[in-house]
């Protein structure tokens, strides 16, 4: 059964050429890693490190050189904690935006639920709407439509930054699956570009770390989608409760969880620790690619 799993991802993988943004396209010719850049002062990691954008610009560039392809940016704690009005949302990521295309070209992702910021964002140079609430949002997907933003499809069980630690589920991945696969039927619906569609079974948002290891386990029933997917697991909580780690201590259980969605045809991944993943990601392929040679 594992090798049968490992078999149908790796199969997948080779359908997801790239990604339609914007300006151009994305390749999807190796794994791309997604660079989390938080501009709040209570991220579960890093909270209150870039809330300056001098500070921001300078992680950006720092991430870049260490391999990320695309720069996350996100204005809101994703789990719970105290509301974030708009405006104090967009005081917080659009000048960053802005700062980071000034200065370069790598792809920005706006990490938001807000159509108002999401609208901004793109204004302000951003090329993927990243949103926890799955774009069941009407006036969210019509903001993506409009601007040609890429999207991330997210799952989600219950409602955003609202604890929920009990939920239940009679086929896990079943359910993420359907839930994804409707949310794209609305997106499609209403004109967003099918080629920008990037879908995330959202690790840890309703589900408990039992919840998060049966994704991991089934992800190639995600992958078989005509969509590429973005693992999102960084240092999360499943993580620590398994190997009875804090965050700062979970670099090894983050990476462990890459290599599986890598293996099993994930084609982005969301990180905090760029340059290690980076180098995983890079070894991982060169094994699975029968035609690797060294550079030079």
């Amino acid at each position: 059964m594992r090798t049968t799993s490992i078999w149908s991802g790796l199969t997948a993988r080779s359908t997801h050429l790239n990604v339609s943004l914007p300006s151009g396209s994305l390749s999807l010719d190796r794994v791309r890693i997604m660079g989390i850049l938080n501009t709040t002062p209570d991220s579960f990691y890093d909270g209150g490190s870039y809330v300056d954008v001098d500070r921001a610009l300078a992680r950006a560039f720092t991430m870049v050189e260490e391999g990320a392809d695309i720069l996350d940016i996100g204005g809101e704690k994703a789990g719970p904690g105290d509301a974030v009005c708009v405006e104090e949302e967009l005081r917080r990521v659009i000048p960053a935006i802005e700062a980071i295309r000034r200065e370069m070209r790598t792809p920005i992702s706006v990490d938001t639920r807000r159509p108002q910021v999401a609208r901004s964002a793109m204004d302000a140079g951003a090329d993927i709407i990243n949103s926890i609430t799955g774009f069941v949002d009407a006036e969210l997907r019509a903001v993506a439509a409009r601007t040609r933003a890429a999207i991330v499809i997210m799952h989600i069980k219950g409602e955003p930054r609202v604890a929920n630690p009990s939920p239940s589920y009679l086929d896990v991945m079943g359910e993420v699956r359907q839930f994804i696969e409707a949310r794209v039927a609305d997106c499609l619906s209403e004109g967003v570009h099918p080629g920008g569609i990037i879908v995330d079974p959202g690790p840890g948002f309703g589900k408990t770390t039992r919840h998060d290891l049966v994704v991991l386990r089934d992800l190639h029933q995600l992958t078989s989608l005509p969509y590429p997917v973005l693992l999102a697991v960084s240092r999360k909580k499943f993580i620590g409760e398994v190997l009875d780690l804090p965050t700062a201590e979970r670099l090894p259980g983050s990476l462990a969880c890459v290599v599986w969605g890598v293996l099993h045809g994930a084609k982005l991944v969301r990180v905090h620790d760029v340059r290690a993943t980076c180098r995983v990601c890079t070894m991982v392929e060169a094994v699975l690619d029968p035609a690797w040679e060294p550079i030079g």
